[in-house]
């Protein structure tokens, strides 16, 4: 890996701590799946995301965003643990529907999560408790994060601190691709942290933080995926 090139894509250093690493990468690298939506294979394989993130300044999701990072941080020197989450509201939750880190620092274990689809600029101490807008959870093995809203606090992944190997996200990330009942299928995405909020994408409606929702053109959601999210696409979608 070019560690410096990726360091340079999200403006940081090798001195940067942990949360300077993951704000400056929450900021610059958007959480996005129009390859699903261009017909263009999502890769495991370190020098494609490589060359697709750092080099070509595209984002990704969460297995792309996150299996990239995990691999700067452990180039950096950072003790790193890949984590299966899923959805524990499903009836049938599935494995590996989300990939979060664990990362090991001298204050404790912490959640990186570079893949939340901007909602995350910080990453979260593995700690009980509220933490600001954030809270973390437990029952028996299992853990859970939250979101503060107008309406409580809301859940949205659960998982253990089983280590996973990279590989084992594929299945899941192939349903992701292809699969008629996978959101992604459903929905053109792009979010990403920006100064007073986030900013999103979805199937053509731009929402910003503390702004009117706005439905655009297709021509309007290719200038403003260029202009707003830095993501320049080498042809339209399907």
């Amino acid at each position: 890996m070019d560690v410096d090139a990726y360091l340079a894509r999200i403006g940081s250093h090798r001195g940067a701590t942990l949360a300077e690493l993951h704000s400056a990468h929450a900021r610059t690298v958007p959480f996005e799946d129009y390859d699903i939506h261009l017909g263009i294979p999502i890769s495991f394989d370190l020098d494609d995301l490589t060359d697709k993130i750092v080099r070509r300044r595209r984002g990704g999701f969460c297995y792309e965003l996150n299996g990239l990072f995990a691999a700067l941080l452990g180039e950096l020197g950072h003790d790193v643990t890949l984590l299966s989450a899923f959805d524990g509201a499903d009836a049938e939750p599935a494995e590996f529907d989300h990939m979060r880190l664990l990362v090991a620092t001298s204050d404790g274990p912490v959640l990186a999560d570079v893949g939340q689809g901007g909602r995350w600029e910080l990453p979260l101490p593995l700690r009980e408790g509220e933490h600001g807008t954030r809270m973390v959870g437990r029952d028996g093995e299992r853990w859970f994060t939250a979101n503060r809203s107008g309406e409580g606090w809301q859940r949205d992944w659960t998982f253990t601190l089983v280590p996973r190997t990279f590989a084992e996200y594929v299945p899941r990330c192939r349903f992701q691709e292809h699969d008629p009942a996978s959101h992604f299928r459903a929905h053109r995405v792009a979010a990403m942290v920006v100064d007073g909020g986030r900013i999103a994408l979805d199937n053509g409606v731009f929402k910003e933080t503390g702004r009117p929702d706005r439905t655009l053109s297709v021509a309007e959601e290719r200038t403003v995926l260029a202009e707003r999210f830095g993501i320049v696409l080498p042809r339209g979608w399907e």
